[in-house]
């Protein structure tokens, strides 16, 4: 899509005529089109050659490219002029680059294999946050013991797909002509430009979707015809629970309702994105709901020895608590004991 311009900038460049502003495009362009750099490496040789003590015979070279494009090209201009013009060194290198142009362009089309599409993978592990830009201009937050990839070359397609596991929130650049697209396990949210955060975990029955600006179109995975359109402060959760303990049956409840506010101290937190400013908020929360929202906060493995434990229920928000400040403070919520070995954590 860029071949003959980036042509055009490593010409500029060899022959030391390129500007400030062109070397900034080249360099731009040449990581949109990593392959490109063989054309700088086979202008060079192409250069070399020029500047080689043994002068090629012009005439001799003009008369073979005439008679090979004779039906093609206008050679009625007379000799004189014609071989003033073509010793030029800028000439010379511009007719040796689009030659080269055509000849590479060629041999890649006939024999060399196209490249695979390329995804680009970036990884959060437990205990950590990370913020990038993606190649659109999309703001991407990505939470602690997630993964979202997409294609390299997202800007040159019809739609800008993405897919996620895990929790990411959503500052879409906006583009009225290629809709954002987010796959997960569970669903399908598209958007043209907005605000909005999405938790998949594998390990969790239950999935949302929430909508901070704008709007999205969500579709549930395996039901086409089944869409729901978010509006701002609505939030859609996705539980799937197995009919039957060990059974492939399993039935779905998807709710759609309005965010509300945690207040804590007299101030208000979004429970749903509190992540994003590293605070950890969660509101009426069972042990077995909340274990492994702490094993990826912190980065543990946590082991319930007591089943009763699992139903004790909290209300809380952690900032820069470690995980024995965590437990120590929960502990004067509900009674029960702990043991911190390295990574793991066992409750009794």
């Amino acid at each position: 899509m860029h071949e003959q311009r980036i042509i055009e900038l490593i010409t500029r460049k060899i022959a030391g005529e390129a500007t400030a502003e062109e070397l900034g495009e080249l360099s731009y362009l040449l990581t949109k089109s990593p392959d490109a750099v063989y054309y700088e490496a086979l202008l060079e040789q192409v250069w070399e050659l020029g500047r080689n003590e043994e002068k090629p015979d012009l005439d001799e070279v003009f008369n073979k490219h005439k008679l090979k494009y004779k039906t093609e090209l206008d050679f009625r201009s007379n000799s004189k002029l014609k071989l003033t013009f073509f010793k030029k060194p800028a000439f010379l290198l511009t007719i040796a680059a689009s030659i080269l142009l055509l000849i590479t362009t060629h041999f890649v089309k006939n024999y060399i294999p196209a490249t695979k599409e390329e995804r680009i993978e970036v990884i959060a592990g437990k205990g950590i946050r990370k913020e990038f830009t993606l190649p659109d201009g999309t703001i991407v937050l990505l939470n602690s013991g997630s993964r979202i990839s997409y294609y390299s070359d997202m800007l040159d397609r019809k739609q800008r797909d993405v897919n996620l596991t895990g929790e990411a929130f959503f500052k879409v650049a906006h583009d009225k002509m290629h809709p954002f697209l987010v796959n997960t396990s569970k669903v399908s949210i598209k958007v043209l430009g907005t605000e909005f955060n999405i938790r998949d975990y594998p390990e969790d029955e239950e999935s949302e979707t929430t909508l901070m600006r704008g709007s999205v179109e969500l579709t549930v995975n395996g039901r086409s015809h089944q869409k729901f359109i978010l509006k701002p402060s609505e939030k859609f959760a996705m539980l799937e629970k197995n009919e039957v303990s060990n059974s492939q049956k399993s039935s779905s409840v998807l709710t759609i309702e309005n965010i509300s506010p945690v207040i804590f101290g007299g101030n208000e937190y979004i429970e749903e994105i509190s992540w994003t400013e590293n605070k950890f908020v969660f509101q009426n929360e069972s042990f077995e709901e909340l274990l492994p929202k702490l094993e990826r906060w912190y980065n543990v493995k946590i082991v319930l020895k007591d089943p009763k434990i699992m139903s004790y229920r909290f209300t809380g928000i952690f900032v820069k608590e470690n995980i024995i400040q965590a437990l120590e403070a929960m502990q004067l919520i509900k009674s029960f004991n702990y043991k911190l070995t390295e990574n793991e954590v066992k409750i009794y």
